[in-house]
């Protein structure tokens, strides 16, 4: 008989949570936020764009690959470099100029001379992606050290409903102002992020003091909760070495990796292919598509919650197979859905676990990271989301154009299928692993 899971007891009453961890998450889920906002409202934009420059599917595909590799890119080193400098208050001197210097970029790209010159465009988001890319596992580090280790998995997932949060404003957003100003204004949206990021990492710079952080962790501490600082005791500051190789011998961190690429090809996949499905081949307006397109995230906030809270209790590995499955027997569905309402409803029951598994993969990541390394074990994390993330519209992009380009349903449905696959791909890796993960 296969025993159950047993369920884990996690001693760490929400009350006993210090002022200045629940301040700190809410920052860096607003970062989060516009993270989320600026990588989807390209997608959203999608049949905008494309129309806009005269591209094919392939050609779409391409670039938006080209834009999600380059978030892959200072991953892995830039949180590296944030580890050698030091954890929790200090993360915030590269959160600071990373987060306005993306939005700033990205500003950039909304101007005539950019939106005139494919080639000028194309490098512009790149730069925002290599900023955004080095960010994340940056800010991802810097939640789950102002938060005892018992909570994590619930600071995480509270932390990454900021996704779902910025991909639902981002279709809201993309709709309001192709109706309000109309399509050719499309390139309106890209200002919002550094309107908002200023003073929001203006508060941040202030807030985030070595005194504010060294009293969150003695009062956790002081709880009988684990704060980072002993958890990690013998790695204040400074250089592990080899912890990139290290990390990369980790079986828990590489197969944990795997699975979050296999994962964000499915993610990365319907957020790419929806908007243009709803404009191409259920012809809605391209504002309505981009609205229609972002339905998932409103259960995905949800699921995001619920999920890396479970997680705490009944381990990571458990919780992602179980994640897994669900995302494949959801993405499946779409090959039998024909009409708006199906697309609604199978987007509702896909949102339930769509955005959940990512601060699964983090938590994993730095439960099993050596000690001094979370940061870059966050790093691989990322880099290997970013490398499915770029794969997709690639490989979705070449399948459409096969199965007869934007108009015919055949590439769309071949699509999904190839989705289905990944996310169930991702579940073996999990199942490899065995009880070797959390």
């Amino acid at each position: 008989m296969t025993k159950r899971p047993r369920m884990k007891k996690v001693n760490a009453p929400f009350r006993l949570m210090p002022a200045a961890s629940w301040t700190a998450l809410g920052v860096t889920w607003l970062i989060w936020v516009l993270n989320a906002f600026d990588r989807e409202v390209v997608l959203r934009l999608g049949p905008v764009i494309s129309d806009h420059f005269q591209l094919t599917p392939e050609a779409w595909g391409a670039i938006t690959s080209a834009i999600f590799f380059a978030l892959a890119l200072l991953a892995i080193p830039g949180s590296r470099w944030s580890d050698k400098h030091g954890f929790g208050w200090k993360r915030a001197i590269f959160q600071v100029p990373l987060v306005i210097g993306y939005n700033f970029i990205s500003a950039l790209s909304g101007l005539k001379f950019a939106i005139h010159h494919l080639v000028v465009f194309i490098a512009l988001r790149l730069g925002v992606n290599l900023g955004a890319g080095w960010a994340e596992p940056v800010g991802v580090s810097n939640t789950t050290e102002w938060w005892p280790k018992e909570r994590r998995g619930f600071a995480l997932g509270v932390h990454h409903t900021g996704y779902p949060v910025g991909a639902l404003l981002s279709g809201l957003t993309v709709a309001w102002i192709l109706k309000s100003f109309g399509v050719d204004k499309w390139y309106y949206v890209f200002y919002i992020g550094l309107i908002v990021s200023v003073p929001l990492m203006g508060f941040w710079a202030y807030y985030s003091s070595e005194r504010r952080y060294v009293e969150t962790l003695d009062k956790i501490d002081s709880r009988e909760m684990t704060s980072f600082r002993n958890e990690h005791i013998e790695a204040e500051t400074g250089e592990v070495a080899g912890a990139i190789q290290v990390c990369l011998r980790n079986k828990v961190v590489m197969f944990t990796g795997a699975t979050c690429a296999l994962t964000q090809i499915v993610y990365n996949g319907v957020s790419y292919i929806l908007p243009l499905y709803l404009a191409n081949i259920i012809n809605l307006s391209y504002s309505e598509a981009a609205a229609y397109s972002i339905v998932f995230t409103i259960t995905g906030i949800l699921g995001q919650i619920f999920w890396p809270s479970l997680s705490d209790y009944l381990g990571r590995r458990m919780t992602l197979i179980i994640c897994g499955l669900w995302m494949g027997v959801a993405v499946g569905g779409f090959y039998f859905a024909h009409t708006i309402v199906a697309y609604i409803g199978l987007q509702l029951f896909l949102g339930m676990v769509a955005n959940a598994p990512w601060p699964i993969f983090y938590a994993a990541a730095t439960d099993a990271a050596p000690r001094g390394t979370s940061g870059t074990a966050n790093g691989i994390i990322t880099t290997s989301m970013f490398i499915g993330g770029g794969l997709a519209p690639l490989i979705i992009g070449f399948l459409i154009s096969v199965g007869g380009g934007w108009g015919n349903v055949t590439g769309y449905s071949i699509s999904f299928i190839f989705m289905m696959v990944s996310a169930i791909a991702g579940v073996l890796f999990q199942i490899a692993l065995k009880n070797k993960a959390n």
